[in-house]
């Protein structure tokens, strides 16, 4: 009916659209006016608000947005793409399709509250893409990645003395994988664990990441600094680890560090903020495509493509901050035939392998290639880690098949669940909680949007019954109701006689019920370009090559054939700052 007296009568006033102006348009039955529309985005409604004159878009902006604090600028993207063409007609920012669609959603919400449809936007040419310009620049230190460990290597660099530090990164938005990671730490012998009277050590830990087969020397250096970088990271940083520890499988003991809000935007925000106040420049959409060397085999800059322009940055080192190869495809194919493209992947839109190409094509060592982890409790259908899942690390959750019997020890190594979860029924496994776990866990008050995207499409169902829960949910009721029986059994009894699981038991037998569905998905690859414990790039005779630096998930050699949970965000902190130390020293000789 309103869009029938808009165009009609050509009222004023709009319910809940603003105060729209008489369409003044001769060639538009769009109504003139600021309009507000809502798309649903992946956490959450993305609402737009977009001016309409003569048929043309001439304003926009984001209202509001639940999106993860990074990708949610791609609704800034799309609204500059759609007011500079008028039309809908533009790309999807990559890896950020949810947003971008909810945005486009939202904007079509508001076109037809105007009374029409993107039909009625007249397109305007925005010239033909001519050459792009060549800027060439001198850097002292060029950081190749705006993720957790490019932000803290540039910004220990800038620390110790470098005056002249820029990053570049192809994404629109800084963060890569840390910023969509729940952003654990592991640092054996912290102030919780003392609290707490658990008992743990550097060597300890040291013992716990070999078990995969890294590098010694790598690994020892991880040990021996995970604890002080945890401090640097809260007193330098700014990051905020509430008092509460997760246990990750394959650690000996509990001694994961968990971020205020239980997610990676607490560190990439502060990260962010930190290298801004250094005056550290950030140049985002400019993907690095080839390493540049001298004559005698030094890198000496980098070549990158933007936006609007190319580059050839020169600099006295470049550190390699580009993230794994998850999204890659061909490349774990390459590796691993096992890991095609009938496996999804929870990694962040950008983490491609570009690094680990451009560094072999200059001599790099590569090594691990073939290890590539899957994360166990991912989203079937999406492949995005699910943190719901964080109510297994604290101890209170089992996981059974669609048969309704356990398989698995619920804190094995992701490695070890993956695979086990790859033998089922379906190749899925349901995780059973209460509500009130989840609760005390912090998902509902951190991960609320996840939770209700989940139950809205039935991964996630609730019950008052174990019975009804599991109906709900198509696993056999009668075994369920036996498995938690004899799980209830263990936890008075205070040992699990079937996996032998770790750490403190917790019983299941307080409605209401929580039953998840889950796949495991690409999450993490182990291997990458070789570097020495001075994260010097190594090439295949053995030899540092000169100008070269690297750290982070773009490196290999420290995980072995799985990487522990929470030891990610250690090595990215670790090595980050090694590297920002190490080119720092370097320069300066």
């Amino acid at each position: 009916m309103k869009r029938f007296v808009v165009l009609l009568l050509s009222i004023f006033l709009l319910f809940g659209c603003g105060s729209p102006a008489t369409d003044t348009s001769s060639t538009s039955n769009l109504t003139d006016g600021t309009y507000e529309g809502v798309g649903q985005g992946k956490n959450g409604d993305v609402k737009i608000s977009i001016t309409i004159e003569n048929g043309e878009i001439v304003d926009g902006k984001v209202v509001e947005t639940k999106e993860t604090a990074g990708y949610a600028s791609a609704s800034d993207v799309i609204l500059e793409n759609v007011i500079a063409s008028n039309s809908l007609d533009v790309d999807i920012v990559t890896g950020s399709t949810m947003t971008s669609e909810a945005t486009l959603e939202a904007i079509k919400d508001c076109l037809a509250q105007a009374g029409g449809s993107e039909a009625d936007l007249i397109k305007k040419e925005v010239g033909e893409a001519g050459k792009k310009e060549l800027i060439t620049e001198e850097h002292q230190v060029v950081v190749v990645g705006a993720g957790g460990a490019g932000l803290v290597a540039a910004i220990e660099a800038k620390n110790h003395g470098v005056e002249d530090v820029i990053i570049i990164e192809k994404m629109p938005f800084v963060g890569g994988n840390t910023l969509i990671s729940g952003a654990e730490m592991a640092a054996p012998g912290n102030h919780l664990q003392e609290a707490e009277g658990i008992e743990d050590s550097a060597d300890l830990y040291y013992e716990d990441v070999l078990v995969a087969g890294g590098d010694p020397a790598l690994v020892r250096v991880l040990a021996d600094n995970s604890l002080e970088d945890s401090k640097w990271m809260a007193d330098e940083i700014g990051v905020i680890w509430i008092d509460e520890l997760m246990f990750f499988g394959g650690h000996t003991v509990k001694r994961s560090l968990i971020p205020l809000g239980n997610r990676g935007t607490e560190l990439i925000t502060k990260l962010e903020a930190k290298a801004k106040d250094l005056g550290i420049k950030i140049l985002l959409n400019t993907a690095a495509t080839e390493l540049i060397t001298d004559d005698s085999g030094a890198v000496v800059g980098v070549k990158a493509e933007g936006k609007d322009a190319d580059y050839e940055f020169s600099a006295k080192a470049v550190i390699l901050a580009t993230g794994g190869f998850g999204n890659n495809v061909e490349m774990r194919v390459k590796y691993d035939p096992s890991v095609d493209d009938s496996i999804l992947s929870t990694n962040a839109a950008g983490i491609d392998g570009d690094g680990i190409v451009m560094a072999e094509a200059v001599g790099a060592d590569l090594v691990d290639m073939e290890y590539i982890q899957l994360y166990p409790v991912c989203h079937p259908e999406t492949g995005a880690l699910l943190y719901v899942d964080d109510v297994r690390l604290f101890g209170a959750t089992i996981i059974v098949n669609e048969e309704g019997e356990r398989f698995v020890e619920e804190l094995e190594t992701r490695y070890v669940m993956s695979m086990a979860v790859k033998e089922q029924t379906g190749s899925v496994a349901y995780e059973l909680m209460t509500l009130q776990a989840a609760i005390d866990a912090g998902v509902l008050e951190n991960h609320k949007a996840e939770v209700d995207d989940l139950m809205e499409n039935g991964f996630l169902v609730q019950a008052d019954t174990l019975e009804e829960v599991a109906e709900l949910m198509g696993v056999d009721p009668d075994n369920l109701v036996a498995t938690v029986e004899k799980w209830n059994s263990y936890v008075d009894g205070g040992k699990d006689l079937d996996f032998n699981k770790r750490g403190k038991l917790f019983r299941i037998d307080e409605a209401p019920y929580w039953l998840l569905k889950f796949a495991p998905a690409v999450h993490h690859t182990m291997g990458g370009v070789k570097i020495d414990p001075s994260t010097h790039v190594i090439n295949t005779e053995g030899e540092i090559i000169p100008g070269l630096y690297a750290a982070g998930e773009v490196t290999g050699g420290i995980h072995g054939n799985n990487r522990l949970g929470s030891v990610a965000i250690a090595d990215i902190v670790v090595f980050g700052r090694i590297a920002g130390q190490t080119v720092a020293k370097e320069i300066a000789e």
